[in-house]
């Protein structure tokens, strides 16, 4: 007890609990104001174009045609292209600014303190928000969301926010107890996300997109207002004079991978690249379908109404939440964190093929039970590379996967949909057919290391971290799931 003690600062609750409220009310605003988003954008878009098909801001019925010879369907497909291109525009305008602001705010957070990054992150969504509702309130042009969108992505969104938190969670604790505090805050991002995608098709129904936006921008305010409540983590006396020296910070990430040091060994240069290059195409394939799933489902033969969206996306969140939470916990005992991580990609894979070629709603439902377990592959392919990072290099690791994950948010939100808004017109599911081969090229490089770094663990047995206490700090980063 003595030593978990020591593991955390004294009063360290003061600042952990507010912090985790402030997450769950940002998360949740964030998820809400991006399916009204969507959602509003593709009524508007269809209200543009045929006019006499819908009306703007009630929602209870879906709009969707089965008849695939209809005047109806090829006009919805034409209304699902225009939203997919849009829907690029608008992952352009928050992702180019957002590589450069998370890269710029998580760094200077150790110079001047963490809280500030965290009221510019929430402040950014809020404005975004605020705008929306009066956009849509007054009827203005949709493609303004796109200047919008890229206001958050220059404030550091969710991105340099997350950053932030966990750097926090380092200021606060070490030892086992920052893992615990890291799944603990996991979780309650988790439950905001799964509540924020429950909410809208609810609220869109009863209120209409203008107040059921109005009200994600509310709960959005209240998590800046927390926000100002947090305490500081980093001491004073971690406060120093800025130093931009990111070529430096470059320059030593890219040395990582390619050069050979005494700490890590060059026998290890082949796995680090490897599990990478896995990470990536993973993130590539999970963040790609978030481009287009929703437009996919409101589109026939399922034709979601909001409210259908909000369950469904809920219980397909919570029930990989909890299959992720125990299936990791009981397969460690049998198997290595590679494995466990070419199983979460036999999950994706699987889950991907089964929704691109669900010919009814039912098959939904089944994909989503055999893909729960896809999502676990990101934590576990972290896992594998701490572990065979010694102490002092954790910070260039997860630097570097930190500029990989930024780059997959961006380059994967276009590339899904560019890839939906050029195949819907012939087969609407051969853009998740697509990135399940994304998630294909990750399962070979996985199995890659499966097979070949079984016999580089026997070898040297992690033993180039020579320190107890280095591996044990090393094997506490790794339930870092964001």
């Amino acid at each position: 007890m003595e030593s978990q003690r020591r593991e955390t600062e004294e009063g360290y609750l003061r600042k952990f609990i507010p912090l985790c409220v402030v997450e769950f009310f940002f998360f949740f605003a964030y998820v809400m104001g991006l399916y009204i988003a969507t959602e509003y954008g593709h009524d508007k878009f269809r209200a543009t174009l045929f006019p006499n098909q819908t009306k703007l801001n009630t929602t209870d019925n879906s709009l969707c045609n089965t008849d695939t010879t209809s005047e109806e369907y090829k006009d919805e497909q034409k209304v699902q292209k225009i939203v997919s291109e849009w829907s690029v525009y608008i992952s352009l305008a928050q992702g180019i600014p957002l590589l450069f602001s998370s890269l710029v705010f998580s760094p200077l957070s150790d110079s001047i303190g963490r809280k500030m990054f965290l009221f510019i992150g929430g402040a950014g969504v809020c404005v975004k928000e605020i705008l929306m509702t009066l956009a849509i309130a007054y009827n203005w042009n949709v493609y303004l969301f796109i200047p919008f969108t890229f206001i958050e992505g220059c404030c550091g969104s969710w991105v340099a926010l997350l950053a932030v938190t966990f750097s926090m969670m380092s200021d606060i604790s070490s030892g086992q107890s920052r893992s615990f505090l890291i799944a603990a805050i996991s979780f309650v991002l988790g439950v905001g996300f799964s509540v924020g995608s429950f909410v809208p098709g609810y609220t869109i129904s009863a209120f209409g997109y203008t107040y059921s936006m109005a009200i994600a921008c509310g709960i959005c305010f209240v998590s800046v207002i927390g926000i100002c409540l947090v305490p500081e983590t980093l001491a004073p006396t971690s406060h120093s004079t800025l130093q931009f020296r990111f070529l430096d910070y470059f320059k030593e990430i890219i040395q990582f991978y390619i050069k050979k040091d005494d700490s890590s060994g060059d026998s290890k240069r082949w796995k680090y690249i490897i599990s990478l290059s896995a990470f990536c195409f993973v993130m590539l394939g999970r963040l790609g379908s978030s481009a287009f799933e929703l437009l996919y489902l409101i589109d026939s033969p399922f034709c979601f109404n909001p409210i259908k969206i909000s369950v469904f996306q809920t219980l397909k969140s919570v029930l990989s939440e909890v299959v992720i939470l125990i299936g990791i916990k009981l397969l460690q005992k049998w198997f290595r964190d590679e494995t466990i991580a070419l199983i979460g990609t036999i999950s994706s894979v699987a889950f991907y093929i089964l929704f691109g070629t669900a010919p009814s709603e039912y098959y939904l439902y089944i994909a989503s039970v055999v893909g729960s377990f896809g999502m676990s592959s990101i934590p576990m392919i972290r896992a594998v590379m701490s572990k065979m990072t010694p102490v002092d290099k954790q910070g260039t690791l997860f630097g570097s996967i930190a500029i990989v994950e930024n780059i997959c948010n961006l380059s994967g939100a276009v590339l899904g949909g560019a890839i939906y808004s050029t195949t819907v017109s012939f087969y609407r599911g051969m853009a998740y057919l697509i990135l399940a081969g994304f998630l294909g090229i990750a399962f070979v490089l996985l199995l890659i290391l499966v097979v070949f770094g079984h016999e580089w663990r026997q070898r040297d047995n992690y033993q180039r971290i020579p320190e107890t206490s280095r591996r044990k700090t090393c094997d506490d980063e790794i339930y870092s799931v964001f």
